[in-house]
């Protein structure tokens, strides 16, 4: 711009640019006239709309307080006044004062094709170590008074009903990893809790082969939603098995069922179950109500003393009434035999960190454990939108390992893979969940067949 003019494009894009360099350096500002004032007039004259200005001025509006109404605290001779929106002072407030029903009806009632009794029971109970323990729990006419309460195994699509009566002051039931309504989830903080009988009503969504969005087929437990935290260690929790739809596209073979929709088929009849647990003593020493007042009953601190592994085969638990059930040993099939491989389910029902070893008989490490679902959700290849999902193992990785680390509630379903027979050995261990070191170690073998 040496020769004072600018160049065309800019003088498209910037019509002031016209203007040489020279005439821009000896242009002087024009003064701002000073306004003479007018006589003020008698007669009223329209007021004059406002320019826009190029650059308007922004006058911060001040912000009003909100002048907060106080919550009034609730009748204590109204029981609930039939009011459904819970205010609360505080978080004991929130947890205290919760709705309360004695016969709370089932909306929508549908004639079900799976339905169970639940009653609510407190017994000491028999330990494979010998020990007797207070455990409150659930159990159906037929199952008996045991640990953990009786397995519950409704079908993908089917209406479903629990019918629960409890004892010893009110409970729920919590359908952990469902989605039911929420009255029907058990969680007393959106609904309510019960203290006579109430009947919980869901349906398992049916799943679709290759698509991860549909089906709930898989592991999960369900537990009292009342003290959340005492009523779990107390005992009051079971697994929850939802199996799959037979889908024309995935058949079954005899003997056999699948894991879920278009999962792999295992054997029904060397099913297991494994519920990792801990005891504190002090906490059964506990009232179902500890804590819930605000005082301090030591619920932050779990500091348990004994440690047990659970569970068993699944088509045959045997009579466990007034006894914990508990797991000696695992049958497992041997993989390209005549029958299908044996599915392993895991259940924590602990608060402690777990880990999970799968050996041989010298210790070593045995990478028979395909992981194929956790927490309900088969695990698969996802990896090409728009296209079927295949499993993990049909897209050409299966999960096989020989560690498992898990948290409390957490649930894995894991098939059992030896490629030959004879002894193997799983070792379950309890950390500290401060410092991480053990504090216990349960050993049960694996009979390979």
């Amino acid at each position: 711009m040496s020769n004072g003019k600018v160049p065309a494009s800019m003088e498209r894009r910037f019509p002031w640019s016209k203007r040489t360099e020279a005439e821009r350096k000896t242009a002087k500002p024009k003064p701002t006239p000073t306004p003479t004032p007018k006589p003020k007039s008698t007669t009223a004259k329209p007021t004059p709309k406002p320019r826009r200005s190029a650059t308007p001025t922004l006058v911060p509006t001040p912000t009003p307080t909100p002048t907060l109404a106080p919550i009034p605290l609730p009748d204590p001779d109204d029981d609930h006044a039939g009011v459904p929106n819970h205010r609360f002072r505080s978080q004991v407030d929130f947890s205290s004062e919760q709705l309360d029903l004695d016969n709370p009806g089932t909306e929508f009632l549908q004639t079900p094709q799976t339905a169970v009794v639940l009653d609510f029971f407190s017994r000491d109970l028999a330990f494979d170590d010998g020990k007797k323990i207070e455990i409150w729990s659930f159990q159906t006419e037929a199952s008996g008074r045991s640990l953990p309460g009786p397995t519950l195994r409704p079908k993908e699509g089917e209406i479903f009903h629990a019918t629960f009566t409890p004892g010893k002051g009110a409970h729920t039931i919590h359908w952990h990893g469902m989605e039911p309504d929420p009255r029907n989830d058990g969680v007393g903080h959106t609904s309510f809790e019960i203290g006579n009988t109430y009947t919980y009503q869901w349906q398992a969504e049916p799943g679709r082969p290759g698509d991860p969005n549909y089906g709930a087929a898989g592991t999960y437990f369900y537990h009292c939603h009342v003290n959340t935290v005492l009523h779990a260690q107390m005992g009051m929790f079971g697994a929850l098995v939802v199996d799959p739809v037979v889908h024309p596209s995935c058949p079954v073979s005899p003997g056999a069922r699948r894991a879920f929709v278009d999962g792999p088929e295992y054997d029904i009849e060397s099913e297991t179950i494994l519920v990792p647990y801990s005891v504190d003593p002090r906490w059964h020493e506990m009232n179902h109500a500890a804590g819930l007042s605000g005082e301090d009953v030591g619920l932050n601190r779990f500091e348990p003393k004994h440690f047990y592994l659970l569970g068993g085969q699944l088509s045959n638990r045997g009579d466990t009434d007034d006894r914990a059930w508990s797991l000696s040993s695992i049958s497992a099939n041997v993989v390209s035999g005549a029958r299908k491989p044996t599915l392993l389910r895991i259940v924590n029902a602990n608060y402690l960190p777990n880990r999970m070893y799968f050996t041989d008989a010298a210790g070593h490490p045995a990478r028979i454990a395909e992981i194929i679902a956790h927490d309900g959700r088969p695990f698969r290849d996802t990896s090409i939108p728009g296209v079927p999902a295949p499993t993990c193992s049909a897209a050409g990785y299966p999960l096989l390992t020989s560690v498992l680390a898990f948290g409390a509630a957490e649930r894995y379903d894991v098939m059992l893979m030896p490629r030959a027979s004879g002894r193997y050995e799983l070792r379950v261990e309890w950390e500290d969940w401060i410092t991480g070191a053990t504090l216990a170690v349960r050993t049960v073998p694996i009979i390979v067949t």
